[in-house]
C-alpha cells in the first residue's frame, strides 16, 4: 500500500470514473486501474462497484474512504511542514 494509490482511490471516488482519476492523477488509465486492483487483493476486498457508471463505492469502499481521505490529507500536511522546516541552506544547495 501506498501514498499514491490511495490518492488513485480518492480521485476515483471524486470523479466516478477511472478515466478522468487518471487524468487528474496524471496517469494512464491502465496503471490507475492495476494500482488499485493490487491495493484491493492487499486489502481483501473490493472498493468499488466497476459495472455502475458512474463508478460507485462498494459499502466496504465507503467504509474506507473516510480514512483514505483522512491519511492523503495528513500526508500532505507533513510534507508541507517538512519543507517549511528545512533549513534555508538545504532547499538550495546541493550536497559537495
Amino acid at each position: 500500500m501506498n501514498f499514491r494509490t490511495l490518492e488513485y482511490v480518492v480521485a476515483v471516488a471524486d470523479l466516478g470514473h477511472f478515466g478522468r482519476a487518471a487524468e487528474r492523477c496524471q496517469v494512464s488509465q491502465p496503471t490507475l486501474s492495476l494500482q488499485i486492483r493490487s491495493l484491493e487483493s492487499q486489502l481483501g476486498v473490493e472498493l468499488f462497484e466497476r459495472a455502475a457508471h458512474p463508478v460507485q463505492l462498494t459499502p466496504v469502499g465507503h467504509r474506507l474512504i473516510g480514512l483514505m481521505r483522512n491519511t492523503t490529507t495528513e500526508v500532505r500536511k507533513m510534507k508541507s511542514l517538512a519543507k517549511t522546516l528545512r533549513a534555508p541552506d538545504e532547499t538550495s544547495s546541493s550536497s559537495v
